[in-house]
């Protein structure tokens, strides 16, 4: 499919995205269109507790004879597993950029692998799309989809498009994952909402609250980090408050244009830390959305055991794309725009507009405002003395 095919139909297959979320039986057809638009011939989408080594989440499309054999036999032998922790999240890779990553050997290592020898290259497979979704210490969750001989090269153009789609993958997963104990019972989104153990509540365009489930209504009655003022949602850590507003208005009047925005924004001010995702409802089927008015789904989740590093904070709460969290990263450790763009291989003309937007998407009109922000939203360092009062 060339570029400007994908392009027009990238935003029905958001949609697909997140209908997939409000009615799990539909991700076979909406990896289906995935792949199509990737030139596929299999796309996996799974989520791993990394604790038990069990799937939480497994989604495929694709020829039971090819996806068979590679879920029962070989799908714990693939040998760039080890690659997972080192990939950027949203960022697609390709065989080659994986061989870049792991470095010299790797490449003769999988044609050597069991899986290369057994099942790629018998059945002419010969490339793939991967995107890590989550990287999380009892979690990991990532995108494939893998491209046969008969298909072009994959070029940049087409790893371009693949990352547009990363980051509604990428919401859709992790809130997927919230769902799984309760999907077993249920697959009524209302059910599910209602059932589950962290906080969901579902507003409308202006921020009013149309339902909260019961461990919302805990919160909102504890008025810490959340809490309601005349049936209007209000998040107590501003700069959260604006991200899940900017993220709600959007997920309205575009949800393809939300991007990264909505997904995993930090809520100061909680007494163990927690972060929200922001679902679209607006375009959802009326059984699913609990209101004709609801706009979007608000879900409070644990942070998990490792604090969110300053720099994914800032990604959360502003919407920054990959390059301009890689951008701010390299301007609150000091460099200036030229050594930015020495060090990751763009023009400074490139590196000059990523600031811009990212200054614009902060309200920071300089580094050193930059430094302040990342500061503030940088986890507090905790010494041998604090853990041991806490145990």
């Amino acid at each position: 499919m060339n570029a400007l095919a994908g392009q027009r139909i990238l935003p029905e297959i958001v949609e697909a995205i997140y209908d997939s979320v409000t009615d799990g039986t539909l991700w076979p057809r909406t990896l289906g269109s995935i792949c199509e638009l990737c030139e596929g011939c299999l796309a996996m989408l799974a989520v791993v507790d990394t604790r038990g080594g069990t799937l939480r989440m497994s989604e495929t499309c694709g020829d039971p004879a090819l996806l068979q054999p590679l879920m029962q036999e070989y799908g714990s032998k693939v040998p760039f597993y080890a690659a997972l922790p080192r990939m950027e999240i949203d960022v697609p890779f390709t065989v080659d950029s994986v061989y870049a990553l792991q470095g010299p050997g790797t490449r003769q290592t999988w044609l050597d692998s069991r899986i290369a020898r057994e099942w790629v290259i018998p059945n002419r497979l010969d490339d793939f799309f991967w995107v890590a979704l989550m990287k999380r210490p009892s979690r990991v969750g990532s995108l494939m989809v893998v491209t046969d001989k008969d298909r072009r090269p994959i070029t940049a153009g087409d790893v371009d498009l693949v990352a547009l789609l990363a980051p509604h993958v990428r919401r859709a997963v992790m809130i997927s994952d919230l769902f799984e104990t309760e999907r077993r019972t249920t697959a009524l989104f209302r059910a599910i909402v209602d059932h589950l153990g962290i906080p969901v509540l579902i507003v409308g365009e202006d921020f009013h609250i149309l339902y909260a489930n019961s461990a919302a209504e805990a919160v909102l009655a504890e008025s810490g980090i959340v809490a309601a003022a005349r049936g209007q949602l209000q998040f107590r850590y501003p700069h959260a408050h604006a991200a899940i507003g900017r993220a709600v208005a959007l997920g309205v009047r575009d949800e393809f244009a939300l991007g990264p925005a909505g997904i995993d924004v930090p809520l100061a001010g909680a007494p163990i830390a927690a972060v929200a995702h922001v679902l679209p409802l607006a375009r959802r089927d009326p059984s699913s959305r609990m209101s004709s008015r609801a706009a979007a789904a608000i879900f409070i989740a644990a942070q998990g055991a490792s604090p969110q590093p300053a720099i994914e904070a800032i990604g959360a709460l502003f919407g920054l794309t990959v390059a301009e969290k890689r951008v701010a990263a390299k301007v609150a450790a000091g460099l200036t725009r030229g050594e930015i763009a020495l060090s990751t291989g763009v023009s400074d003309g490139t590196v000059k507009s990523q600031l811009a937007a990212v200054f614009d998407k902060t309200g920071t009109g300089d580094q050193r405002q930059l430094e302040l922000l990342l500061r503030e939203l940088s986890p507090p360092v905790t010494t041998k003395a604090d853990r041991r009062r806490n145990n």
